[in-house]
């Protein structure tokens, strides 16, 4: 009998330590992330929705403190319609221009508990960085869904934030008599793989 309940702690030490193992090392799963973006025009209220375009980069995390550099190109973001898509990346965007034509944010020390290696359970978490867009670089904040964590499966994660497009000194988008609004919603949706180091 003790050398059973031995046996059982042992299997239960090894089973954890796995799980902490596995949350050193996470990426980026390109092929299936998303990015989409979301306005509103006036004076009709249209909703101009951006979408197709990958997240690439590369994530870290030490002691459970989740760092990252996400990259996503502009160029590829589609609006479902073809001469929109030109006039908002030639003359907002300016992606002809090296420095304009990817976006990227920056995470540092987002706290991820180790309970949610070990739980099963959802975990949403307010984080911070810095977005670079138009060469220009400003904190902003969001949120982040973990969806619950199972091994050897991706964490699909969504993250959302909100910016000013004049914040990132964009001038405010018209196009065919329709204005877009200045705050502008952006949706991640982020499959991360986690592995051991």
């Amino acid at each position: 009998m003790k050398h059973l309940k031995s046996t059982c702690i042992c299997i239960a030490l090894i089973y954890s330590t796995t799980l902490l193992a596995q949350a050193e090392k996470i990426t980026v799963d390109t092929k299936n992330s998303t990015v989409e973006f979301l306005a509103t025009g006036s004076p009709s209220a249209i909703k101009i929705k951006g979408e197709k375009a990958k997240v690439d980069g590369d994530i870290k995390i030490e002691n459970n403190k989740l760092q990252a550099i996400l990259k996503v190109d502009l160029n590829s973001f589609e609006t479902g319609m073809e001469m929109r898509d030109e006039h908002m990346k030639e003359n907002y965007l300016q992606t002809d221009k090296a420095e304009n034509k990817f976006a990227q944010l920056e995470i540092q020390n987002l706290n991820i508990p180790i309970e949610y290696w070990k739980n099963s359970k959802e975990l949403r978490l307010d984080f911070s960085g810095e977005l670079t867009l138009h060469n220009v670089k400003k904190s902003v904040a969001g949120k982040i869904l973990f969806p619950p964590f199972k091994k050897d499966l991706s964490i699909n994660t969504i993250s959302e934030l909100q910016i000013k497009l004049s914040d990132y000194l964009i001038n405010i988008p018209s196009f065919a008599g329709i204005t877009v609004a200045e705050n502008v919603s952006i949706i991640v949706k982020l499959p991360m793989v986690v592995s051991i180091k």
